[in-house]
């Protein structure tokens, strides 16, 4: 008999949490459907359905600027190139000579965690950047890892906030919360252009502290390559710490067929 009462304790406990889990699943739905925002999921969508390389290679200048006005310059080349999977990249810096040599990979997968790593020749062997790890400084700049990574629509959720005039430009501002528990933002503002859904502008709000905004990226000299919006110059506000950097492409080709042989970890330590 006592057999047969656990047994039926057993049954209704598990009827009761079947009915909780159900429950919970319809509440997570229905908060997720009170919470999407079709006008902002439609802007951000345009936006990132725009065309986009297939591959691209860039020699670029990036100029580092403290709070006192002082600059480093480092000369660096980047590599794209679309898969299957994602989107990798890889970058090398050329100069100065404490920078030489220091190169930089992202395995790009649209569903999962992107891989990077980085050399350092100093250290003489390659380091994986961890997922917790993501709002690092890239190589001393005021991009982060997660910056560095190639982002789709699915990795946001949406919110129209307002329209804008910019530099008499007119604008879609949206919110966009990161997926990604890693994130190091709260979330992020996109300034999207009425005319060509591109991104113009993203204010990131950090989301360790007080959820206070901490940098500014802006996307300038806009051109089509190929068909393809590009922003030749890139210009990232650090509001923290009072310091800046500038991204210029001084020469930009995009769908030449770059090998995939680039984006290998044994081409880091070549």
């Amino acid at each position: 008999m006592n057999i047969l009462k656990n047994y039926k304790q057993k049954i209704l406990k598990e009827k009761k949490m079947t009915k909780k889990l159900v429950l919970i699943s319809i509440l997570i739905a229905i908060s997720f459907s009170l919470s999407a925002d079709p006008k902002g999921e439609d802007i951000a969508r345009k936006s990132f359905n725009l065309p986009e390389e297939n591959d691209s290679y860039s020699m670029a200048t990036m100029v580092l600027i403290n709070s006192k006005g002082s600059k480093k310059i480092r000369k660096l080349a980047m590599y794209s190139k679309k898969t299957t999977k994602g989107t990798n990249s890889f970058v090398e810096f050329s100069e100065p000579a404490d920078v030489k040599g220091s190169r930089f990979l992202t395995i790009g997968y649209d569903k999962g965690d992107d891989e990077q790593r980085l050399y350092l020749p100093a250290l003489g062997k390659v380091r994986k950047i961890s997922s917790s790890k993501k709002g690092g400084s890239f190589m001393g700049s005021d991009l982060n890892y997660f910056d560095m990574e190639s982002r789709d629509f699915s990795d946001f959720q949406y919110q129209y906030l307002k329209d804008e005039n910019l530099d008499n430009k007119n604008f879609y501002v949206i919110e966009m919360i990161p997926v990604d528990e890693n994130a190091p933002y709260s979330r992020q503002i996109a300034w999207i252009a009425k005319d060509n859904y591109f991104i113009y502008q993203i204010e990131c709000f950090d989301k360790d502290k007080t959820n206070q905004r901490i940098k500014t990226i802006a996307f300038l000299d806009v051109q089509k390559i190929n068909g393809i919006l590009t922003a030749r110059r890139m210009v990232v506000d650090n509001h923290e710490k009072n310091h800046k950097t500038l991204l210029q492409m001084d020469e930009k080709k995009i769908n030449i067929g770059i090998k995939e042989n680039i984006f290998t970890i044994q081409n880091l330590t070549k």
